[in-house]
């Protein structure tokens, strides 16, 4: 009974309280934050999944096009490959990724959706 009352007693945080509060509230900043990080942290398991499967200038492609943003034509010359190659790389890769993705994630977004 000494030894209870020497060590410190854990105070209720109102702080944290606050914060899982927000976690509730989809519409609130902290439960956004939340989503954008998981959805990230998702995104980046499931890219480390895929790469292995494809050539390096195909995923090199599919990166440049989906990720960076760059236009198709742009990375046909970086990479030395026609368009079309391009494009069915990130077809290819988006594939490749939504069967990965099956059952993990909602694609409410629109990102996994099927076009």
């Amino acid at each position: 009974w000494r030894a209870r009352d020497r060590r410190p007693q854990a105070r209720g945080d109102s702080n944290i309280d606050a914060r899982l509060e927000q976690l509730d509230d989809p519409s609130s900043e902290m439960s956004r934050i939340w989503n954008r990080e998981h959805d990230q942290y998702v995104l980046r398991q499931l890219l480390a999944l895929s790469e292995p499967h494809f050539e390096p200038a195909t995923w090199t492609a599919f990166c440049r096009v989906t990720l960076d943003g760059a236009k198709a034509e742009v990375v046909s010359e970086e990479l030395g490959i026609s368009r079309n190659a391009v494009v069915v790389a990130k077809c290819r890769v988006l594939n490749r990724l939504r069967t990965e993705s099956e059952g993990l994630v909602e694609s409410a977004s629109g990102f996994f959706a099927k076009s």
